[in-house]
């Protein structure tokens, strides 16, 4: 055999044997994606998962503080991120899915091998896309979290009350002392320093019947508000003897 028909074979071997070894090439690319898009996945479920807690404990702060709208909003807020968290997870589990698939159809003859190394490859991409969404939706929900518990902890402000004015009850009246008009009055002093609680009774009593009526007694504003406490026989008149403490 010549020299140049030895160097033939040599190159004709050397080609043949070009295809087998890009074909391995792509089988050991599309496993590697297959295996980084399983990593991808197997994190973006634990960082939902971390969401998914941190998402409860907020829930669990706006719970014992009721009154804070800082909480209830922190607890929305990481509850949504739960929610973005485990959506990218399912799209990273999908995507690792994809990819180990591509590579089971390249190593077993039902795909090209540069094919199937393509589309594992793609699917790994979308793996690590999806599984740093859930980390960064993890973050937000945990930040969420932690000042739901600050405005939890945080001293709740007192319920403001109003206070409510005491009422002066009537001076109490036996039937017997009313039926026989002997009605006493007891003379104190007012806790007013107003002139409006010295009258001129006769100026007063314009009918001149005697007696003062609400509608003679509306000029004065503070025999108006206690009308009820000096009309001693609740007949809706005041006499001398009942005004006796504010007469001049």
């Amino acid at each position: 055999m010549t020299r140049s028909s030895i160097l033939s074979i040599a190159l004709l071997a050397a080609l043949a044997a070009t295809p087998a070894f890009a074909q391995t090439q792509e089988q050991l690319d599309a496993q590697r994606a297959a295996e980084e898009a399983e990593e991808d996945a197997e994190a973006a479920d634990a960082n939902a998962a971390t969401a998914t807690s941190a998402a409860a404990a907020a829930d669990a702060a706006s719970d014992t503080a009721p009154v804070s709208t800082t909480a209830a909003v922190a607890a929305e807020a990481a509850e949504q991120n739960a929610a973005q968290a485990n959506t990218a997870a399912s799209v990273a589990a999908g995507a690792a899915a994809a990819a180990d698939e591509a590579f089971d159809q390249g190593g077993t003859g039902h795909m090209q091998t540069q094919d199937s190394a393509e589309i594992a490859e793609q699917a790994a991409a979308t793996a690590d896309v999806a599984s740093d969404a859930a980390a960064a939706e993890a973050a937000q929900a945990q930040a969420a979290a932690n000042t739901g518990q600050a405005a939890a902890a945080a001293p709740q402000p007192m319920p403001q009350t109003v206070p409510v004015p005491a009422v002066v009850p009537a001076p109490a009246v036996e039937a017997g002392a009313i039926a026989s008009g002997q009605v006493t009055v007891t003379d104190s002093p007012g806790n007013s320093i107003s002139s409006n609680y010295k009258v001129d009774f006769a100026a007063m009593d314009t009918s001149g019947d005697g007696n003062i009526t609400r509608a003679e007694a509306s000029g004065n504003a503070d025999l108006m508000r206690e009308f009820h406490v000096v009309d001693a026989n609740n007949n809706g008149r005041l006499t001398r003897e009942e005004m006796k403490g504010w007469l001049d």
